[in-house]
């Protein structure tokens, strides 16, 4: 019986921003022709669980353990943030979810969607939530993985077909999660990471994705 195990945590570490895919029980004992491998893993880190499915498909030829390398989106330039609204999170949205008054928000304006920060009345940094849309689903795991990495976060299942990752930082805390080759990261003022699995529910909710 095949360890699926080290193929979850290659989904879940960077070194940095590098996934590294372990494809493993593809091509049977005897020989035989390669086979579509497809499994559900599930990984618990701290006090939360997440499960994630992974499904690969050996190439005619390809050995029964060999290892590929995923990377996340590469950054591109950026624009300078501008005085705006944010089309996916309102002000009211976000003053709700953390609890405190928003002043002035500011978009980067970055395909998906813009780059949404978000200040508190006084002018100190309140939320940043930025979505990513990768060429592949490995893609957008790496993408996440790069901010959470498995060996520093617990895992995120929220919400429903999106995992991921939460932690504390030395700002606040950061949530994100993936799903297909989508990836929203949210990051909030406050430790607690129920702030940042919020706003990236509701732009995900907001967004339909």
């Amino acid at each position: 019986m095949v360890d699926l195990r080290p193929i979850t945590r290659s989904l879940r570490a960077i070194a940095p921003a590098t996934v590294f895919l372990l494809v493993a029980g593809l091509v049977g004992c005897s020989g035989g022709a390669p086979t579509p491998a497809g499994s559900t893993i599930t990984v618990t880190e701290g006090t939360r669980t997440a499960t994630r499915s992974v499904t690969v498909t050996a190439a005619p030829g390809t050995p029964t353990a060999a290892t590929s390398t995923v990377l996340p989106p590469a950054p591109t330039d950026e624009p300078a943030p501008e005085d705006g609204t944010c089309p996916y999170l309102s002000d009211e949205q976000v003053a709700d979810i953390n609890g405190q008054h928003t002043g002035t928000t500011t978009v980067v304006e970055v395909p998906p969607q813009p780059i949404c920060t978000f200040t508190r009345s006084d002018g100190g940094w309140l939320a940043t939530v930025r979505v990513v849309q990768a060429d592949s689903a490995a893609a957008a795991v790496a993408a996440v993985d790069q901010h959470v990495p498995v060996d520093r976060s617990n895992p995120a299942d929220d919400p429903a077909g999106w995992s991921g990752g939460s932690m504390s930082t030395d700002r606040g805390s950061i949530y994100a999660v993936a799903k297909g080759p989508m990836a929203v990261i949210a990051e909030a003022n406050q430790p607690q990471s129920i702030k940042g699995r919020q706003l990236a529910a509701a732009a995900i909710a907001n967004l339909g994705l």
